[in-house]
């Protein structure tokens, strides 16, 4: 059983797009969750996903790390929008179905609206592809 409320709790997106299955390790400005690539899933196709498209497990990433900050905080979760992706990285042209990944992110800038966070993802301890993402995420008005 994990420590951490379950990740539709933490995230805005609906199941259609969630590729997270799991938050699993916080820190205040940090987060690691847990995925598998499914053949379900919006972003496959021919029974892979291309790693560009790994940047939405990341935007994911951000959003749980910052939905827990706002439950910890006994807040809801807030709507944010990536406005910036500098330096996307893939380091593989795509990943097969079936493949367990961990997305790891970390905020290296920001204040209560906007912030800038340093993504990897990584299949075992390979990283596979890497980003920094900048976020608009205010507060309800």
């Amino acid at each position: 059983m994990s420590a951490f409320p379950p990740i539709e709790s933490l995230l805005p997106h609906g199941e259609a797009i969630r590729e997270l299955e799991s938050l699993v390790e916080w820190a205040p400005g940090r987060a690691e969750c847990r995925m598998r690539v499914v053949g379900t899933s919006k972003l496959v196709s021919k029974g892979a996903l291309e790693a560009v498209l790994l940047f939405e497990p990341m935007a994911q990433a951000v959003a749980a790390c910052l939905g827990y900050e706002a439950f910890r905080g006994g807040e809801g979760v807030r709507i944010g929008m990536i406005v910036a992706c500098r330096s996307l990285r893939a380091y593989v042209a795509s990943v097969p179905v079936g493949t367990a990944l961990r997305v790891r992110v970390e905020r290296v800038q920001g204040n209560d609206a906007t912030s800038h966070f340093e993504c990897a993802v990584l299949r075992e301890a390979e990283p596979i592809a890497t980003a920094t993402l900048t976020l608009v995420h205010p507060r309800p008005v």
